[in-house]
């Protein structure tokens, strides 16, 4: 039998000096990298490809490496140029805020344990841990008091909902579980019909009499609601859009109209979907009229509350998700607002028998009597994130989480109010932010008159949208002062598509100081490109 080579063996066979000398080493990486060296969000390196294949194209793989010398090379070459998702100065992403430092210590032990989440017996107790975490958010979302939560979390043939790895793929869950159900199996039909998970989609839809099937919901919603009508066989046309108001909320009025044409043409819904908070706007969807319109029709229901769930717990914005209760399926991202790490997903049901259409088996894993989520799962193995929920939920609690958000929507709207009241004139806030996120864009002083008179041409519209993405490429390029996301959708004031700055403020060390100052950059960016035109 042929040896380990020593130079591998060492690196599962470390002593306690070793692991020590390394957590301190990884500790003052890390440390550096949060709180040291360039201020910048990022390096300019990212935006340079010489640069990039001089310092990643040397490197080989053909000896081992000492481990110290790794990390200062990862350090030296990658993390001084990387993005800096922590700084105060980013609002511009979702996925990009300081976590609390709890968190990283739980990402160490849960790759230290190594527990496959995927079935129990590679898990015991952190599965045990996942379902509860479950039951605690489930309580908290669905107000349900006549469930017996100690009960029904750890019943082996229910599911209060599963952990992903993100809001795509729990969206993807909730339209497969949609489609599942509103196409099961039927014994006691003559002849008997098969489910569409035997059947095929097809065969499902023709044995019933329709002629095809969709997925109907905001103009907002995810993409990746789009990846999973492609995936499940409806098509990207079998994803139906409804037309926004001038705030972005979908409009339940054609909502309805759209649905009952549908029906007439015989094509299935097999999901409403109502969003609670949209990733470009932040609009909240007028939840309880979704939740009337799925329920007089008898269609699931799926809450998209990936971004906004949280704020059920800021007692100053809840009432804006009235109704997600109503859902029979919520999307919630930890990665986003729970503070979590990336790649953190969950999705819940209403009915704790609502997944039974999807459950999957197998006899040497997930057997059909064992309390494994993974039954329920798109994804096989899976490791303990839900720690990282659990942790947030127990250490900064409901309440904790709720004045993050509180506060992160109060700071939204004191910067609308003061781009809309700037003494350039030079910003135009394009919609009442709901929640935390923010649409602008830059309007140079020579089209303020225009602008005021609404007067402003096709044309116009161009060269404003010309130098909103340039003062965003811009900045991004400079990481000095801040950065904003940016994107381009249909704005009412103009009938038309436009570029918009687009912020997003989650950070708890975000401060005003840099919100202002970010705009500052932006201004003077703007005045410098007016005299390049």
């Amino acid at each position: 039998m042929s040896e380990l080579p020593e130079a591998v063996e060492k690196y599962f066979q470390g002593t306690a000096t070793d692991e020590q000398a390394l957590d301190i080493y990884l500790d003052s990486t890390i440390r550096e990298f949060l709180h040291g060296g360039d201020p910048k969000i990022h390096a300019a390196i990212v935006h340079s490809r010489d640069k990039i294949r001089d310092i990643f194209g040397k490197h080989k793989l053909d000896d081992t490496r000492d481990v110290q010398d790794y990390i200062h090379d990862l350090q030296a070459n990658v993390l001084a140029h990387a993005f800096r998702a922590a700084s105060p100065r980013m609002i511009g992403h979702m996925t990009a805020s300081a976590l609390p430092y709890f968190q990283r210590g739980l990402a160490r032990l849960i790759c230290a344990t190594n527990n496959n989440l995927a079935n129990v017996e590679n898990s015991t107790t952190l599965t045990l841990l996942e379902r509860e975490t479950l039951g605690l958010l489930h309580s908290l979302l669905f107000h349900n008091e006549s469930l017996d939560y100690p009960e029904i979390m750890h019943a082996p043939d229910l599911c209060l909902g599963v952990f992903t790895s993100g809001g795509t793929v729990a969206n993807l869950t909730a339209m497969w579980v949609a489609r599942n159900n509103a196409l099961g199996p039927r014994p006691d039909a003559e002849p008997p019909l098969a489910g569409v998970q035997t059947a095929g989609l097809a065969r499902a839809l023709i044995q019933r009499g329709y002629e095809g099937a969709c997925i109907i919901g905001s103009e907002r919603m995810h993409y990746s609601f789009k990846k999973s009508a492609d995936i499940l066989g409806l098509g990207t046309e079998g994803l139906v859009l409804i037309p926004t108001d001038e705030n972005y909320r979908v409009r339940t009025d054609l909502m309805e109209q759209k649905i009952m044409e549908l029906k007439e043409s015989n094509i299935m819904v097999i999901a409403v979907v109502g969003v609670a908070g949209t990733t470009e706007t932040g609009s909240i969807d007028d939840l309880n009229a979704v939740a009337d319109l799925a329920q007089t029709h008898g269609i699931h229901f799926h809450v998209d509350a990936a971004w906004g769930g949280p704020m059920v717990f800021a007692p100053k914005y809840s009432h804006l998700l009235a109704g997600i209760e109503r859902g029979d399926s919520i999307t919630i991202d930890g990665h986003k607002q729970l503070y979590t790490p990336n790649a953190v997903g969950m999705l819940l049901f209403r009915n704790p028998e609502a997944a039974a259409n999807i459950r999957n088996t197998a006899n040497y894993i997930v057997r059909e009597s064992s309390p494994d989520l993974g039954r329920y799962t798109l994804e096989g193995s899976r490791p303990a994130t839900s720690l990282h929920v659990h942790a947030s939920l127990s250490l900064l609690g409901p309440q904790g989480i709720g004045a993050i958000v509180e506060r992160s929507c109060d700071l939204t709207k004191k910067m609308a109010k003061y781009l809309s009241q700037h003494p350039s004139r030079c910003f135009e806030v394009l919609h009442q932010p709901m929640s935390n996120l923010l649409l602008y864009r830059f309007v140079p002083k020579f089209l303020h008159k225009r602008r005021d008179a609404g007067e402003l041409t096709g044309e116009d519209q161009a060269v404003i949208s010309k130098l909103t993405r340039e003062i965003q490429e811009r900045q991004s390029r400079s990481g000095n002062a801040g950065f904003v996301s940016r994107t381009s959708l249909f704005y009412h004031a103009a009938q038309g598509p436009v570029d918009a700055f687009r912020v997003v403020i989650a950070n708890p060390l975000t401060v005003w100081r840099d919100i202002v100052e970010c705009l500052e950059e932006q201004l003077v960016m703007g005045q410098e490109l007016m005299l390049e035109m």
